[in-house]
C-alpha cells in the first residue's frame, strides 16, 4: 500500500508541475504588447497613415511605399 501512495504523489506532482509550466508560458505569451512605433505619419500619394519608421520620406513628404512615391515623382 505504500508503494501505491508513494506513485500516486509522485504521478501528481508530475501532473501539478506540467500544469504549472503550461499556464506560465500562457501567460509570458499572452502578456507581449506591440511595441510603440512612434508617431504616425500621412502618404502623400494615398492619405493612408503609416507609423514614421515604416514610411519612406523624400523631401519632407512620406509614402506608404516606394510605388507612391515614384508615382508622386512622375505627377510632379
Amino acid at each position: 500500500m505504500p508503494l501505491r501512495t508513494l506513485l500516486i504523489l509522485i504521478a501528481l506532482a508530475i501532473v501539478f508541475m506540467a500544469a504549472k509550466r503550461l499556464l506560465s508560458g500562457r501567460r509570458q505569451a499572452g502578456g507581449h504588447r506591440l511595441k510603440k512605433s512612434g508617431s504616425m505619419v500621412q502618404c502623400t500619394t494615398c492619405g493612408m497613415y503609416v507609423p514614421e519608421d515604416e514610411a519612406i520620406a523624400d523631401s519632407g513628404r512620406f509614402y506608404c511605399s516606394r510605388k507612391h512615391l515614384d508615382e508622386d515623382r512622375r505627377h510632379s
